[in-house]
């Protein structure tokens, strides 16, 4: 079985792309840059073959000033946000090029590759906008600033989604076809189900929110075409395995995350063809709030080294560990984790 990581970004929503004013240096060079290639070479020493990785995220560098998303203030029901997809912008698609060329770099000196999963939008790109805050020099105070906004862009699911796979996905797939080698797959979105009618793991969300079922369901469709014919295996990050199988929504590999909260044990892998395997695209390296019932059950430890043994066991092909630079609940990177990856791919450092 191989090991990922999520990296899964440096600045949420704001790797790739023109930044906000003052949020980089004066060249805004995404901050990513000036570490990558040691952290990818880093990486390989420890046996991570896969890197998970979000480009869009909640969207926030992805359609501003006059292209951002507006509060349609006239709706009858709550805050309603309008959106037309837009061009995507020179400067997120050099930026990810420059993503691609630095991972092909690095692949040249490492004895295993090390591949991209990019994530095209997390599920917050569908949230309610929310502005940025600015700062006004004649009120002196901060206010928002129109011009950036995050979240907001269900309309590019819902009313553009062609629009959408043609004026965003598609070129970014055009720039990974130049470095075909180093893409493991193309991921469409993370979690849908905190944004999908009738997915939602909680049944009383039911009706409110933002993206109804048969549109997501196009999009998803659409964009594994899409994927396809730029030649590269499509993925969908599904929060559960249960959301797949009520859903029937397959891809070429077949995501969910692992976590206790909603999926109280580690089934053996479903996915019997090996032609379309199966995944896990998330599962937490802290076991603070997340404890594996099947390792306690057995007597075991809850570190990486068990995760990823249990994993493998269940016939799994690949397990994501969450996550390298988002340090929150489910989430423990630190120098035990390192040597359990490293354990586990290749024999060494097991203490």
């Amino acid at each position: 079985m191989e090991v990922g990581v999520n990296y899964p970004w440096f600045d949420y929503g704001w790797d790739f792309g023109v930044a906000p004013p003052k949020w980089r240096r004066d060249d805004d060079v995404p901050n990513w840059v000036r570490r990558v290639r040691a952290q990818l070479h880093h990486f390989a020493g420890i046996g991570i073959t896969v890197i998970r990785w979000f480009v869009l995220g909640d969207g926030l560098t992805y359609g501003m000033g006059a292209d951002a998303p507006k509060l349609d203030k006239g709706a009858r029901q709550g805050d309603v946000w309008r959106f037309a997809p837009p061009i995507l912008s020179d400067e997120v698609q050099e930026h990810f090029d420059a993503l691609l060329q630095q991972f092909d770099q690095v692949n040249k000196q490492v004895p295993r590759p090390i591949r991209l999963l990019p994530v095209l939008i997390d599920f917050k790109f569908c949230d309610p906008g929310i502005y940025i805050v600015g700062e006004d020099p004649n009120r002196q105070q901060s206010v928002p600033d129109e011009d950036w906004v995050k979240q907001g862009r269900a309309d590019a699911i819902i009313r553009s989604p062609s629009q959408f796979i043609i004026r965003v996905l598609q070129p970014l797939l055009q720039l990974s076809r130049a470095h075909a080698d180093t893409i493991y797959a193309w991921d469409l979105i993370n979690e849908p189900e905190w944004i999908t009618n009738n997915w939602h793991l909680d049944r009383h969300t039911q009706g409110r929110l933002p993206v109804d079922e048969s549109s997501m369901r196009d999009f998803l469709e659409d964009g594994k075409s899409a994927i396809r014919q730029a030649g590269f295996k499509c993925t969908i990050g599904f929060r559960s395995i249960e959301t797949i199988r009520r859903t029937r929504i397959f891809a070429d590999i077949n995501q969910f995350h692992h976590y206790r909260d909603f999926d109280p044990a580690l089934q053996q892998n479903p996915f019997v063809d090996r032609r379309y395997p199966g995944i896990i695209g998330e599962f937490a390296t802290s076991a603070n709030q997340d404890t594996w019932q099947e390792l306690r059950q057995r007597g075991l430890s809850q570190r990486v080294l068990e995760r990823l043994k249990f994993a493998q066991r269940q016939r799994y092909e690949l397990a994501i560990a969450w996550s390298f630079t988002n340090p929150d609940s489910r989430s423990s990177w630190n120098v035990q984790v390192e040597n359990d990856i490293e354990c586990f791919t290749q024999g060494r450092n097991c203490r």
